[in-house]
């Protein structure tokens, strides 16, 4: 005969997870999540940061490839030395004064032999040309050239005649009068920028020689300082010192340059950048930053002497 089986009472000892048991299990979970996180932003962390430094990277190459080739090219006029005499006019729409015009007028004030200069710089912000919030306490440089061979017909805008031994400015295919023996197709694009410093994403930013006139572009963003000297044949001089006469015997540029990239909000940099005209650049939170400095020759200045610094 097959007996009931007996139910279990209350004396029966049951399976399970106690309450402490319980708590030092969550306790133990949590660890291991802070531990993960913790790993996982430092990861994140470093990941960011090697981007930030690979930017930074970039930045400086384009910085130095930029300016050094407006350097090595400034005051190169096709086959006339840079020494030739400068004749003809032209105007440019939005055009600054002074010497940092880069037209050349018809009146005897402006039209002198040595403007416009293939390189000018000045601490002083240029007049008459609308600038896109400049610095106050900067260096503002202006670079001319002769950019690209064109036809006399189809130069756009200013351009120049380059034949032995005069410069001749002229614009809209209208060339001055040739000398003997002179190449007729010999005329070139006239080119040039005004470099300076804005407020606005701490860029570097330029007028440049587009069409008739002059337009405002930005060059690269995280340029924080630029200084300059200037070398001739006394040596090293600060761009105070620089005048008309001096500029066409400057056969080197020493260009200084603090250049920086936003990173991580926890990234802390405590160096002060020093730059070589006495400024100087404290680094900001959340930012990292590369102090850098190389030497240009401005070759139409040279005449290959050899004695460049």
């Amino acid at each position: 005969m097959i007996g009931l089986r007996r139910p279990r009472g209350h004396g029966a000892r049951q399976a399970g997870v106690s309450l402490i048991e319980l708590m030092i299990a969550l306790a133990i979970g949590v660890i291991m999540i802070l531990a993960v996180s913790r790993i996982y932003l430092a990861s994140a962390g470093g990941a960011q940061e090697a981007e930030a430094r690979a930017t930074l990277d970039a930045r400086m190459r384009f910085l130095h490839g930029r300016l050094s080739d407006e350097f090595r090219r400034a005051d190169f006029w096709g086959r006339v030395p840079a020494a030739a005499e400068r004749t003809g006019n032209l105007t440019l729409d939005n055009d600054c004064e002074g010497d940092f015009a880069f037209g050349r007028g018809e009146e005897a004030s402006v039209a002198t032999a040595d403007r416009p200069l293939g390189v000018w710089a000045s601490r002083q912000s240029p007049a008459g040309c609308s600038l896109h919030e400049p610095r106050e306490e900067q260096t503002f440089v202006a670079v001319r050239y002769a950019s690209e061979p064109c036809e006399s017909a189809g130069c756009d805008g200013p351009a120049i005649s380059s034949f032995y031994p005069f410069i001749g400015f002229f614009s809209d295919g209208a060339p001055p009068a040739t000398p003997e023996r002179a190449e007729p197709e010999d005329h070139w694009q006239y080119g040039g920028s005004l470099y300076y410093l804005s407020e606005d994403n701490d860029a570097l930013r330029r007028l440049w020689i587009t069409g008739s006139g002059l337009a405002s572009q930005e060059v690269l963003q995280g340029v924080e300082a630029l200084a300059f000297r200037w070398h001739d044949e006394n040596g090293w001089r600060a761009t105070e010192t620089l005048s008309a006469a001096i500029m066409p015997r400057v056969d080197a540029v020493e260009i200084d340059a603090v250049v920086s990239v936003a990173v991580r909000a926890t990234y802390r940099e405590t160096a002060v950048y020093r730059l070589s005209d006495g400024r100087e650049v404290a680094s900001a939170p959340g930012r990292l930053y590369r102090r850098f400095t190389f030497v240009v020759p401005i070759e139409m200045h040279r005449m290959g002497d050899g004695d460049a610094p």
